[in-house]
């Protein structure tokens, strides 16, 4: 019974946070990032990402309307190579509407996180994804794994869990 019940918290856990996990990351091709790493190295190879479910947010340090979720998650390389994990936090619902993708956070298809300079999103394998309103200047990405992210100035990434 000890070992039934065990196994329901930490499923319970994992469904609670999904984000949790090691990644590999990969820069999506003609991306700045992706062709200055080409330039310096002939086969680059994908790094790892570890996110990692952090303390909440204390509310009483934030500003109004980043207290309605005070779940907090961290990024880091996984080598740990002395670099400052970045904290992130769910996107708000107009941060959502600014991208064009409210439909689909309220379908339950889109979820993101936001770390300053760079967020991650969540939805569907092989989804292709379109950022901002329709029109000539909307671009589109094509998510293979269904989880990727982009970094202001650097381009889009997309990261595969790998456990």
């Amino acid at each position: 019974m000890l070992c039934a019940l065990g196994a329901s918290a930490s499923a319970e856990a994992a469904e609670r946070d999904a984000w949790s996990g090691l990644y590999r990351h990969e820069w999506v091709a003609n991306t700045q990032a992706a062709q200055a790493i080409a330039a310096t190295l002939e086969r680059p190879e994908p790094s790892q990402l570890t996110i990692t479910r952090a303390p909440d947010a204390d509310p009483a340090k934030l500003m109004k309307r980043y207290q309605s979720d005070l779940a907090r998650w961290t990024l880091a390389q996984a080598s740990g190579g002395g670099e400052k994990s970045r904290p992130l936090r769910r996107f708000l619902p107009r941060e959502y509407a600014g991208w064009g993708w409210t439909a689909l956070h309220e379908a339950g298809r889109m979820e993101c996180l936001d770390g300053g300079h760079l967020f991650l999103c969540k939805t569907t394998p092989d989804t292709t994804v379109a950022f901002g309103p329709e029109g000539p200047g909307q671009e589109t990405l094509r998510v293979k794994t269904g989880v990727f992210g982009i970094v202001l100035h650097a381009g889009a990434f997309e990261l595969k869990k790998l456990d």
